[in-house]
Protein backbone atom coordinates (compact mmCIF):
# COMPACT_ATOMS: atom_id res chain seq x y z
CA UNK A 1 0.00 0.00 0.00
CA UNK A 2 1.32 3.49 -0.83
CA UNK A 3 2.33 5.88 1.97
CA UNK A 4 -0.49 8.36 1.23
CA UNK A 5 -3.07 5.59 1.25
CA UNK A 6 -1.70 4.28 4.54
CA UNK A 7 -1.85 7.76 6.16
CA UNK A 8 -5.51 8.18 5.11
CA UNK A 9 -6.38 4.78 6.59
CA UNK A 10 -4.68 5.63 9.92
CA UNK A 11 -6.23 9.10 10.20
CA UNK A 12 -9.83 8.07 9.52
CA UNK A 13 -10.40 4.37 8.86
CA UNK A 14 -14.21 4.70 8.46
CA UNK A 15 -13.92 7.50 5.90
CA UNK A 16 -11.19 5.57 4.00
CA UNK A 17 -13.34 2.44 3.67
CA UNK A 18 -16.36 4.49 2.59
CA UNK A 19 -14.29 6.24 -0.09
CA UNK A 20 -12.96 2.89 -1.41
CA UNK A 21 -16.46 1.39 -1.61
CA UNK A 22 -17.71 4.36 -3.57
CA UNK A 23 -14.76 4.07 -5.98
CA UNK A 24 -15.44 0.39 -6.57
CA UNK A 25 -19.12 1.06 -7.32
CA UNK A 26 -18.14 3.69 -9.91
CA UNK A 27 -15.61 1.34 -11.57
CA UNK A 28 -17.99 -1.66 -11.76
CA UNK A 29 -20.07 -0.50 -14.80
CA UNK A 30 -16.92 0.33 -16.75
CA UNK A 31 -15.42 -3.12 -16.00
CA UNK A 32 -18.66 -4.81 -17.04
CA UNK A 33 -18.69 -2.87 -20.29
CA UNK A 34 -15.11 -3.86 -21.02
CA UNK A 35 -15.88 -7.53 -20.31
CA UNK A 36 -18.94 -7.45 -22.60
CA UNK A 37 -16.91 -5.83 -25.37
CA UNK A 38 -14.19 -8.46 -25.00
CA UNK A 39 -16.80 -11.28 -25.21
CA UNK A 40 -18.35 -9.70 -28.33
CA UNK A 41 -14.96 -9.41 -30.00
CA UNK A 42 -14.25 -13.09 -29.30
CA UNK A 43 -17.61 -14.15 -30.79
CA UNK A 44 -17.05 -12.09 -33.93
CA UNK A 45 -13.60 -13.62 -34.34
CA UNK A 46 -15.01 -17.17 -33.99
CA UNK A 47 -17.77 -16.46 -36.54
CA UNK A 48 -15.23 -15.05 -38.97
CA UNK A 49 -13.00 -18.12 -38.68
CA UNK A 50 -16.02 -20.42 -39.20
CA UNK A 51 -17.10 -18.55 -42.34
CA UNK A 52 -13.60 -18.71 -43.82
CA UNK A 53 -13.36 -22.45 -43.07
CA UNK A 54 -16.78 -23.07 -44.67
CA UNK A 55 -15.77 -21.17 -47.80
CA UNK A 56 -12.54 -23.17 -48.08
CA UNK A 57 -14.35 -26.51 -47.66
CA UNK A 58 -16.94 -25.49 -50.29
CA UNK A 59 -14.19 -24.55 -52.76
CA UNK A 60 -12.45 -27.89 -52.22
CA UNK A 61 -15.70 -29.81 -52.85
CA UNK A 62 -16.50 -27.77 -55.97
CA UNK A 63 -13.01 -28.24 -57.42
CA UNK A 64 -13.12 -31.97 -56.65
CA UNK A 65 -16.53 -32.37 -58.31
CA UNK A 66 -15.37 -30.38 -61.34
CA UNK A 67 -12.28 -32.58 -61.66
CA UNK A 68 -14.43 -35.72 -61.60
CA UNK A 69 -16.87 -34.27 -64.14
CA UNK A 70 -14.01 -33.22 -66.45
CA UNK A 71 -12.33 -36.62 -66.27
CA UNK A 72 -15.10 -39.22 -66.16
CA UNK A 73 -12.93 -42.02 -67.54
CA UNK A 74 -10.53 -41.65 -64.63
CA UNK A 75 -13.45 -41.44 -62.19
CA UNK A 76 -14.73 -44.89 -63.19
CA UNK A 77 -12.81 -47.56 -61.34
CA UNK A 78 -12.10 -50.42 -63.79
CA UNK A 79 -12.13 -52.88 -60.87
CA UNK A 80 -15.87 -52.22 -60.58
CA UNK A 81 -16.56 -52.67 -64.29
CA UNK A 82 -16.44 -56.40 -64.80
CA UNK A 83 -18.16 -58.25 -67.61
CA UNK A 84 -18.08 -61.53 -69.48
CA UNK A 85 -14.98 -63.49 -70.45
CA UNK A 86 -15.68 -65.00 -73.85
CA UNK A 87 -14.54 -68.59 -74.09
CA UNK A 88 -15.22 -71.60 -76.27
CA UNK A 89 -16.29 -73.72 -73.31
CA UNK A 90 -19.52 -73.22 -71.38
CA UNK A 91 -19.06 -70.09 -69.31
CA UNK A 92 -19.70 -69.94 -65.60
CA UNK A 93 -20.49 -66.31 -64.67
CA UNK A 94 -19.23 -66.93 -61.15
CA UNK A 95 -15.64 -67.41 -62.32
CA UNK A 96 -13.27 -65.57 -64.68
CA UNK A 97 -14.20 -62.14 -66.01
CA UNK A 98 -12.58 -59.43 -68.13
CA UNK A 99 -12.71 -55.66 -67.85
CA UNK A 100 -15.23 -53.58 -69.76
CA UNK A 101 -13.69 -50.32 -70.95
CA UNK A 102 -16.11 -47.51 -70.14
CA UNK A 103 -15.75 -44.41 -72.28
CA UNK A 104 -16.57 -40.83 -71.33
CA UNK A 105 -20.28 -40.04 -71.49
CA UNK A 106 -22.33 -36.93 -72.12
CA UNK A 107 -23.70 -34.62 -69.43
CA UNK A 108 -27.33 -35.35 -68.66
CA UNK A 109 -29.80 -35.17 -65.82
CA UNK A 110 -30.49 -38.25 -63.73
CA UNK A 111 -34.04 -39.41 -64.38
CA UNK A 112 -36.24 -40.62 -61.57
CA UNK A 113 -39.32 -42.73 -62.25
CA UNK A 114 -42.10 -43.33 -59.74
CA UNK A 115 -43.91 -46.64 -60.12
CA UNK A 116 -45.39 -46.87 -56.64
CA UNK A 117 -41.95 -46.09 -55.20
CA UNK A 118 -38.91 -44.14 -56.26
CA UNK A 119 -36.54 -46.21 -58.38
CA UNK A 120 -32.77 -45.70 -58.32
CA UNK A 121 -31.52 -44.62 -61.75
CA UNK A 122 -27.82 -45.17 -62.42
CA UNK A 123 -25.66 -42.57 -64.17
CA UNK A 124 -21.98 -41.78 -64.50
CA UNK A 125 -22.42 -39.12 -61.84
CA UNK A 126 -23.97 -41.25 -59.11
CA UNK A 127 -22.80 -44.84 -59.67
CA UNK A 128 -20.17 -44.67 -56.89
CA UNK A 129 -22.90 -43.74 -54.41
CA UNK A 130 -24.99 -46.79 -55.34
CA UNK A 131 -25.49 -49.32 -52.55
CA UNK A 132 -26.24 -53.05 -52.88
CA UNK A 133 -29.84 -52.16 -52.01
CA UNK A 134 -30.03 -49.82 -55.02
CA UNK A 135 -28.89 -52.62 -57.33
CA UNK A 136 -31.28 -55.06 -55.66
CA UNK A 137 -34.23 -52.74 -56.30
CA UNK A 138 -33.30 -52.33 -59.96
CA UNK A 139 -33.25 -56.10 -60.37
CA UNK A 140 -36.34 -56.89 -58.31
CA UNK A 141 -38.80 -54.11 -59.20
CA UNK A 142 -40.93 -54.64 -62.34
CA UNK A 143 -39.73 -52.45 -65.23
CA UNK A 144 -36.95 -50.93 -63.10
CA UNK A 145 -34.23 -52.31 -65.36
CA UNK A 146 -36.08 -51.07 -68.45
CA UNK A 147 -36.43 -47.64 -66.85
CA UNK A 148 -32.67 -47.52 -66.27
CA UNK A 149 -32.14 -48.35 -69.94
CA UNK A 150 -34.54 -45.56 -70.90
CA UNK A 151 -32.39 -43.07 -68.98
CA UNK A 152 -29.12 -44.29 -70.53
CA UNK A 153 -29.91 -45.09 -74.16
CA UNK A 154 -26.82 -43.17 -75.32
CA UNK A 155 -24.46 -44.97 -72.94
CA UNK A 156 -24.10 -48.70 -73.77
CA UNK A 157 -20.90 -49.00 -71.73
CA UNK A 158 -22.63 -47.81 -68.57
CA UNK A 159 -25.45 -50.29 -69.15
CA UNK A 160 -22.88 -53.08 -69.63
CA UNK A 161 -21.49 -51.95 -66.26
CA UNK A 162 -24.95 -52.21 -64.67
CA UNK A 163 -25.53 -55.62 -66.26
CA UNK A 164 -22.31 -56.89 -64.66
CA UNK A 165 -23.53 -56.32 -61.10
CA UNK A 166 -24.27 -59.67 -59.45
CA UNK A 167 -26.60 -58.17 -56.83
CA UNK A 168 -28.83 -56.74 -59.55
CA UNK A 169 -28.62 -59.93 -61.61
CA UNK A 170 -29.54 -62.25 -58.74
CA UNK A 171 -32.45 -60.02 -57.70
CA UNK A 172 -33.78 -60.17 -61.27
CA UNK A 173 -33.31 -63.94 -61.60
CA UNK A 174 -35.13 -64.53 -58.29
CA UNK A 175 -38.21 -62.52 -59.22
CA UNK A 176 -41.46 -64.45 -58.95
CA UNK A 177 -42.27 -63.68 -62.60
CA UNK A 178 -38.81 -64.63 -63.87
CA UNK A 179 -37.49 -67.60 -61.88
CA UNK A 180 -40.19 -70.10 -63.01
CA UNK A 181 -39.65 -69.17 -66.67
CA UNK A 182 -35.93 -69.87 -66.44
CA UNK A 183 -36.51 -73.16 -64.64
CA UNK A 184 -39.18 -74.77 -66.84
CA UNK A 185 -38.93 -74.95 -70.68
CA UNK A 186 -42.70 -75.38 -70.94
CA UNK A 187 -43.38 -72.16 -69.07
CA UNK A 188 -40.81 -70.31 -71.20
CA UNK A 189 -42.52 -71.62 -74.33
CA UNK A 190 -45.94 -70.57 -73.02
CA UNK A 191 -44.55 -67.11 -72.30
CA UNK A 192 -43.31 -66.78 -75.88
CA UNK A 193 -46.85 -67.64 -77.06
CA UNK A 194 -48.46 -64.98 -74.82
CA UNK A 195 -49.33 -62.26 -77.36
CA UNK A 196 -50.05 -59.65 -74.69
CA UNK A 197 -46.74 -60.22 -72.95
CA UNK A 198 -44.83 -60.12 -76.24
CA UNK A 199 -46.59 -56.95 -77.33
CA UNK A 200 -46.07 -55.21 -73.99
CA UNK A 201 -42.33 -55.88 -74.14
CA UNK A 202 -41.45 -55.45 -77.81
CA UNK A 203 -43.73 -52.46 -78.40
CA UNK A 204 -41.99 -50.52 -75.63
CA UNK A 205 -40.24 -47.41 -76.98
CA UNK A 206 -37.24 -48.22 -74.81
CA UNK A 207 -36.89 -51.76 -76.18
CA UNK A 208 -37.24 -50.46 -79.74
CA UNK A 209 -34.48 -47.91 -79.10
CA UNK A 210 -32.19 -50.57 -77.60
CA UNK A 211 -32.72 -52.93 -80.54
CA UNK A 212 -32.02 -50.11 -83.02
CA UNK A 213 -28.58 -49.39 -81.50
CA UNK A 214 -25.81 -51.80 -82.53
CA UNK A 215 -23.52 -50.93 -79.60
CA UNK A 216 -26.34 -51.32 -77.10
CA UNK A 217 -27.41 -54.68 -78.54
CA UNK A 218 -23.84 -55.99 -78.43
CA UNK A 219 -23.35 -54.66 -74.88
CA UNK A 220 -26.46 -56.47 -73.68
CA UNK A 221 -25.73 -59.66 -75.62
CA UNK A 222 -22.17 -59.88 -74.28
CA UNK A 223 -23.03 -58.96 -70.70
CA UNK A 224 -22.76 -61.03 -67.54
CA UNK A 225 -26.55 -60.64 -67.18
CA UNK A 226 -27.18 -62.30 -70.55
CA UNK A 227 -24.79 -65.13 -69.65
CA UNK A 228 -26.90 -66.00 -66.62
CA UNK A 229 -30.03 -66.07 -68.77
CA UNK A 230 -28.42 -68.28 -71.39
CA UNK A 231 -27.14 -70.87 -68.91
CA UNK A 232 -30.49 -71.15 -67.12
CA UNK A 233 -32.14 -74.57 -67.29
CA UNK A 234 -35.00 -73.54 -69.60
CA UNK A 235 -32.87 -71.59 -72.08
CA UNK A 236 -30.18 -74.27 -72.16
CA UNK A 237 -32.89 -76.81 -72.96
CA UNK A 238 -33.65 -74.91 -76.19
CA UNK A 239 -29.97 -74.25 -76.89
CA UNK A 240 -29.49 -78.00 -76.89
CA UNK A 241 -32.45 -78.30 -79.30
CA UNK A 242 -31.95 -75.43 -81.78
CA UNK A 243 -34.48 -76.86 -84.25
CA UNK A 244 -37.24 -76.48 -81.67
CA UNK A 245 -36.03 -72.96 -80.89
CA UNK A 246 -36.10 -72.12 -84.61
CA UNK A 247 -39.72 -73.30 -84.90
CA UNK A 248 -40.72 -71.15 -81.93
CA UNK A 249 -39.02 -68.12 -83.50
CA UNK A 250 -40.74 -68.72 -86.83
CA UNK A 251 -44.16 -68.91 -85.15
CA UNK A 252 -43.74 -65.64 -83.22
CA UNK A 253 -43.88 -62.40 -85.27
CA UNK A 254 -41.89 -60.47 -82.67
CA UNK A 255 -39.16 -63.10 -82.44
CA UNK A 256 -39.16 -63.39 -86.25
CA UNK A 257 -38.56 -59.65 -86.49
CA UNK A 258 -35.83 -59.97 -83.86
CA UNK A 259 -34.25 -62.74 -85.95
CA UNK A 260 -34.05 -60.37 -88.93
CA UNK A 261 -32.53 -57.49 -86.94
CA UNK A 262 -28.95 -57.06 -88.29
CA UNK A 263 -27.60 -56.02 -84.87
CA UNK A 264 -29.14 -59.07 -83.21
CA UNK A 265 -27.76 -61.36 -85.92
CA UNK A 266 -24.23 -60.06 -85.32
CA UNK A 267 -24.67 -60.43 -81.55
CA UNK A 268 -25.87 -64.03 -81.93
CA UNK A 269 -22.89 -64.88 -84.12
CA UNK A 270 -20.51 -63.40 -81.55
CA UNK A 271 -22.09 -64.89 -78.43
CA UNK A 272 -20.11 -67.90 -77.11
CA UNK A 273 -23.31 -69.76 -76.20
CA UNK A 274 -25.17 -69.15 -79.46
CA UNK A 275 -22.60 -68.98 -82.25
CA UNK A 276 -22.47 -72.78 -82.69
CA UNK A 277 -26.24 -72.93 -83.25
CA UNK A 278 -26.48 -69.53 -84.99
CA UNK A 279 -26.95 -71.03 -88.49
CA UNK A 280 -30.09 -72.79 -87.27
CA UNK A 281 -31.44 -69.91 -85.19
CA UNK A 282 -30.89 -67.34 -87.93
CA UNK A 283 -31.94 -69.45 -90.91
CA UNK A 284 -35.67 -68.89 -90.59
CA UNK A 285 -36.39 -71.77 -92.98
CA UNK A 286 -39.81 -72.36 -94.45
CA UNK A 287 -39.80 -75.80 -92.87
CA UNK A 288 -39.43 -74.27 -89.41
CA UNK A 289 -42.21 -71.79 -90.09
CA UNK A 290 -44.52 -74.53 -91.32
CA UNK A 291 -44.25 -76.63 -88.17
CA UNK A 292 -44.85 -74.30 -85.18
CA UNK A 293 -47.55 -76.57 -83.79
CA UNK A 294 -44.96 -79.26 -83.02
CA UNK A 295 -43.01 -77.01 -80.69
CA UNK A 296 -45.26 -77.23 -77.69
CA UNK A 297 -45.68 -81.02 -77.52
CA UNK A 298 -41.95 -81.52 -78.10
CA UNK A 299 -41.10 -78.96 -75.45
CA UNK A 300 -43.55 -80.58 -73.04
CA UNK A 301 -42.03 -84.04 -73.54
CA UNK A 302 -38.49 -82.77 -73.17
CA UNK A 303 -39.38 -80.68 -70.13
CA UNK A 304 -40.59 -83.84 -68.39
CA UNK A 305 -37.31 -85.49 -69.22
CA UNK A 306 -35.40 -82.54 -67.81
CA UNK A 307 -37.39 -82.69 -64.55
CA UNK A 308 -36.55 -86.35 -64.17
Amino acid sequence: MKKEELMKLLRNPAKYRKTKQAARKEAAPEAAAQAAKKTQDMLLTAVGISVVALVLVTLVVILSAKKRADNLTAALDPEQVKGLAVAEAEFNPNTGVTYVQVQEGQDRNVAVSNLGSTLPIISRFNYKAFTPKNYEIIGAAPWALTTNFASNLADPDLMRYLLSNDTMIQAFLNRNDVAPLLEDPQLLLAFSEDKNAMEEFFESDTIKSVLADEKMVRSVAGSRFMSYLLISKAVKYFRDRPQEAARIIAANPYLKELQQNPHVRVAVLENPYLKKIAPVLLAGSAESAAQPAQAKPAAARSAKAVKK
